[in-house]
């Protein structure tokens, strides 16, 4: 081709036609625009995407660095005795900060008064935590409860749970807990590039836990406790009306502020330490609520039992009777009555409320095969036996109730008419908890309508109606009031009852007077020994009406219970169960002789004696 001139202004310029060499230009200028055009889509894509869409995740991210979220623990709820004082107190426990604007200061504990002078003048340095202090820390050791800091486990069981929280390890501090720990609160407070406070944002203030009324005595408790003396076992007393638990003690204990508590000084601590150790490893399971969760064999506690069964089912009547020979055969073997072992006497012939005011083996025996197994173990599960109580406290006893089905299902043996003797008298495979016993003293004393028992007041209790008829009701009473009475077995209470019981005064009118009916129990249990002799745990359960007296105690701290009882009201009717574990010092407790003077004494204090300094422990080897 040829080629063409362009004139611009006055110079001419040659135009080759079929000149190429632009071509790359333009192809590398496009190429540039569109690579410049696609970074631009994606800045701006980029930026739709982070002003719009991840807009708020990035906001919140740099509040998280701008703002700080401190949780306020909230102050944990009281529990409070039946007449409204705290059995638990929240004391604080000061510190001070060297920066209080730093997120996490270094603290340095310091007692009350140093921290009351430290509030008068640098008070944003000084700071506090709160620590339980039980006023009754042994006493009520196991009832009660203790707190401590959480654990992983407690973390992994509940995310609403901080390492700042304390949380009921045991007892009524346990059960009660979520109730117990309130709601926190939060103080949201802005910090700069440092992670110092620099002003609050905002503060939502924590709500404190609830206060919980609960229906023990903590006065009766400690005079239980002085009652059993260096005894190992517990003591229940409950309300009969309505199944309310006025005191459940535990011997031995444990100090729970030792727990709860954390000393300032250094040295201080490493002794607690130690202290602790050796409480959480101590043999005697200072721990173990022997009252709630413990098993043990019954003895002839259990032939109050037995005797209803044997009434209600026909079996047996007011006019039966067996003739004690101190020995009863069967084949090659022999059943022994308790007076026979021990003194070599019989009882002749002997009918019920005689067999239960002497606790007569023969007797029982009898009744147990007239009865029959099944039918018994039929009625002890109506009275409770083999189930929880339901009482608010956790790891309650089941316990066991033993009959011809489960020794075959469990042993894979038949069931033999030993095997029934030794029910009907609450031995063998039979096993029953303290509470479980109160339970069924309660049902007895409160005519037939058993309530289950409870830490905490109930407008309406929860009560069932077992079907007892009022005349066999009566005639347990009896014999409970002749136990008690002198030609009984509880000789602690011969006196005692004799003062008060009227001739030919029914069972009420004796309660009524003040008179206690009782039922005392030894069972053996374990192997025997050279001798051929099991160790043995003491029972003893009283049904009692105490009578405030009138007159005024002497002794302060008896007078400001005496005054609260006779103000706020105090129950009509009360059951009182009692054990006495076997140990290495005294192997072999009886019901007479270790566990019916630890009532008597509580017993005594109700009627306006002095509080109990030791448990006595005189007195003849009465009975079962």
């Amino acid at each position: 081709m040829g080629s063409a001139v362009a004139v611009i202004g006055l110079v001419e310029i040659p135009i080759n036609m079929t000149n190429t060499s632009t071509r790359p230009l333009a192809v590398r200028t496009r190429i540039l625009t569109g690579v410049w055009v696609s970074l631009l889509s994606l800045l701006g894509v980029r930026l739709i995407d982070v002003q719009l869409h991840k807009g708020s995740e990035f906001r919140v991210q740099a509040d998280d660095n701008r703002f700080f979220t401190q949780r306020l623990v909230a102050n944990r709820g009281v529990l409070l005795d039946r007449y409204g004082e705290p059995l638990v107190w929240n004391q604080r426990r000061y510190y001070t900060v060297a920066d209080p604007q730093s997120l996490h200061p270094t603290k340095q504990f310091i007692d009350r008064e140093t921290a009351l002078v430290l509030l008068a003048t640098r008070s944003a340095e000084v700071g506090f935590t709160t620590e339980r202090e039980y006023r009754y820390p042994e006493v009520l050791a196991q009832v009660v409860g203790y707190v401590a800091p959480v654990t992983v486990e407690d973390l992994e069981q509940d995310p609403t749970l901080s390492s700042q929280h304390q949380v009921g390890k045991l007892g009524l501090e346990k059960s009660f807990d979520e109730r117990l720990r309130g709601i926190d609160g939060k103080e949201v407070v802005e910090i700069n590039a440092l992670g110092q406070k620099q002003r609050v944002i905002k503060h939502v203030e924590p709500q404190s836990g609830q206060a919980i009324q609960t229906t023990l005595d903590p006065e009766l408790a400690q005079v239980a406790w002085q009652a059993l003396g260096d005894h190992p076992g517990a003591v229940v007393i409950s309300d009969a009306s309505s199944g309310a638990l006025l005191a459940v003690v535990n011997k031995p204990s444990f100090d729970a502020n030792l727990i709860s508590q954390v000393p300032i000084d250094d040295q201080e601590r490493q002794s607690r330490a130690s202290q602790l150790s050796t409480l959480f490893t101590d043999p005697r399971k200072l721990f173990f609520n022997r009252a709630v969760a413990g098993a043990y064999p019954p003895g002839s506690v259990f032939k109050l039992v037995t005797a209803l069964a044997g009434l209600e089912s026909g079996a047996i009547t007011a006019e039966t009777s067996v003739v004690d020979e101190g020995i009863l055969k069967v084949g090659e073997y022999e059943y022994r009555n308790w007076y026979f072992t021990q003194y070599g006497r019989t009882e002749g012939e002997i009918s019920l409320v005689r067999a239960l005011a002497r606790s007569n083996d023969i007797y029982f025996y009898k009744a147990a095969e007239f009865i029959g197994p099944s039918k018994l173990a039929e009625f002890a599960r109506i009275f409770g036996f083999g189930k929880a109580p339901g009482s608010q406290l956790s790891g309650e006893a089941v316990g066991l109730v033993p009959d011809p089905e489960w020794k075959e299902q469990k042993l894979g043996e038949r069931w033999f008419l030993g095997n029934t003797y030794h029910f009907g008298i609450g031995q063998g495979d039979l096993l029953v908890s303290p509470l479980q016993i109160a339970s069924l003293g309660q049902a007895i004393a409160n005519n037939g309508m058993q309530c289950q028992p409870s830490f905490t007041p109930q407008q309406i209790p929860d009560c069932r109606e077992i079907s007892v008829h009022t005349e066999n009701m009566e005639l347990i009473l009896q014999g409970m009031l002749d136990a008690c009475s002198p030609g009984g077995t509880a000789f602690p209470f011969f006196a005692f009852n004799q003062a008060r019981r009227v001739t030919d005064q029914d069972a009420k009118a004796d309660l009524e007077s003040g008179a206690v009916a009782c039922k005392t129990g030894t069972a053996e249990f374990g192997g025997a020994d050279a001798n051929g002799h099991r160790r043995t745990h003491g029972w003893f359960l009283a049904i009692v009406e105490p009578k405030l007296s009138s007159t005024a105690p002497s002794d302060p701290q008896q007078l400001k219970w005496w005054e609260r009882a006779r103000a706020q009201g105090f129950p009509r009717r009360l059951v009182i169960t009692v054990l006495t574990e076997s140990n290495d010092q005294i192997p072999f407790k009886e019901g007479s002789r270790e566990a019916a003077p630890v009532a008597k004494s509580i017993v005594d204090w109700l009627n306006g004696a002095a509080a109990p300094t030791a448990t006595a422990s005189a007195g003849p080897a009465s009975s079962r």
